[in-house]
């Protein structure tokens, strides 16, 4: 009952303040239905260009030398650092800053960013998040479990967790001692109900190891109706294991903090990215040029958000690398992406040998000032280096070293050095969480 008033809460609101996610959620489930060589979606997506890029060449600095052009081929490519570097620039006129959503994350290249979004995007995030959360069995209102690293900017309170029914689940320690009590508390908030599980890839590989560790003494304790991996590619023996022991589908999501949901798979398809075309206008350009890729080939993902007004992301480059290729889904032919580069992190431990969620790692990084990139690297047992490459210079060494202490322990070894570049991997990323200890 309580489930039913909230959903039915959550959708009056909506209709109070001109149903805005209702017709965002309904257009969506509409495009995303449609074959990719559909009429009717390529002059949708030719119309929500033009009126995006006439605002982004009418607004913001950056685009004003394109005024009056409408091809997305004379579109400068960007990433993170072309717009660290100038903020100000992609900022478009029409809206005061203050009063835009403010999107800050480390990304998965270890390059701190802080995006903008207008409220129309944002309404078009929370009808997406509706929409690929449903497909796993997720209904507004209903139980949702997150699975996540916590800190001051993310943990909600439990008013707040209560009115939403979500509850938040904390994997800072991922050790044998923790996973047990993840587990418990898994449990212990599905007795009543059935619920959603959203979590990072990189935990569900220590829950499935755990699972292996225990010989099975988790299966069917929860009451699960989906399960959601992101921020990493799952491999399959995870998904596998995670869905034996929760006797549940356990789906992908390709997303990220400054877009939203740019895509998800099935079960029946794992990693096979099937796209989110009407929010969204993908591309994959060459490894060592801005030509189009051939399909199958392996490129750079680059991405153009069809209604970030407030700060246009234009031909933006996400650091990620696939392949485009067709997918028959339910009958209809799909645009895909395939072929994700390898995974960019790996595992940490602080001084004791216990297992430290890479995520908590990079929750550090949200706000500290001139970090442009970073780059974490476990040395041995108790030595750590943290490269970081700096706008001007690093003043925050001393608190920042107590930071990392607090989770790595009093007795860990530290070195910072500042660098005028990350090193990159063959596909053009950095990795951003490194050990080499085995290679001592």
């Amino acid at each position: 009952m309580l489930n039913r008033l909230r959903n039915y809460t959550f959708w009056q609101l909506d209709k109070i303040k001109g149903s805005k996610v209702t017709k965002a959620y309904t257009e969506l489930e509409y495009y995303f239905s449609k074959d990719n060589d559909s009429v009717e979606l390529k002059r949708y997506i030719e119309e929500k260009m033009n009126i995006l890029l006439q605002n982004a060449t009418n607004n913001t600095d950056y685009y004003k030398y394109l005024n009056g052009n409408n091809n997305l081929k004379d579109f400068p490519v960007i990433n993170k650092k072309i717009i660290n570097q100038q903020q100000k620039r992609f900022l478009s006129s029409r809206y005061e800053q203050k009063k835009l959503f403010t999107m800050s994350t480390s990304g998965s290249t270890g390059t701190p960013f802080t995006s903008y979004q207008n409220v129309e995007k944002k309404r078009k995030v929370n009808a997406e998040t509706i929409f690929f959360n449903g497909l796993a069995g997720y209904n507004v209102g209903y139980k949702f479990i997150n699975l996540r690293s916590l800190n001051l900017k993310n943990k909600k309170s439990k008013i707040k967790q209560f009115i939403q029914n979500n509850s938040q689940v904390d994997i800072e320690k991922l050790d044998t001692a923790s996973m047990s009590e993840i587990c418990d508390e898994i449990e212990n908030i599905t007795k009543r109900e059935k619920g959603t599980l959203l979590s990072y890839a990189s935990t569900l590989d220590a829950i499935a190891n755990y699972f292996l560790n225990e010989k099975n003494s988790y299966i069917g304790k929860w009451q699960i109706n989906g399960i959601i991996s992101t921020s990493e590619i799952l491999i399959d023996s995870t998904r596998d294991i995670i869905m034996d022991h929760f006797k549940t589908k356990c789906f992908s999501r390709y997303a990220n903090m400054e877009n939203g949901i740019l895509g998800q798979d099935t079960p029946d398809h794992p990693n096979t990215f099937i796209l989110n075309e009407c929010h969204y206008y993908f591309e994959i350009l060459k490894m060592d040029s801005d030509e189009p890729a051939s399909i199958g080939e392996l490129g750079r993902i680059v991405v153009t958000d069809l209604y970030n007004y407030a700060m246009p992301m234009i031909r933006y480059d996400t650091g990620d690398v696939g392949t485009f290729q067709y997918q028959q889904v339910n009958g209809i032919n799909k645009k895909v992406i395939m072929n994700f580069g390898g995974r960019q992190i790996d595992m940490i431990y602080d001084t004791k040998g216990v297992f430290v969620s890479p995520h908590k790692l990079s929750v550090m990084f949200w706000g500290i000032e001139n970090v442009e990139e970073f780059q974490f690297i476990q040395k041995d047992k108790k030595k750590y280096k943290v490269l970081l490459n700096v706008y001007n210079t690093f003043k925050h060494e001393k608190e920042f070293t107590k930071m990392l202490k607090d989770i790595l322990g009093n007795d860990a070894e530290i070195n910072i050095q500042q660098v005028k570049e990350i090193p990159k991997l063959k596909s053009g990323k950095s990795k951003y969480i490194m050990n080499e200890m085995s290679q001592n």
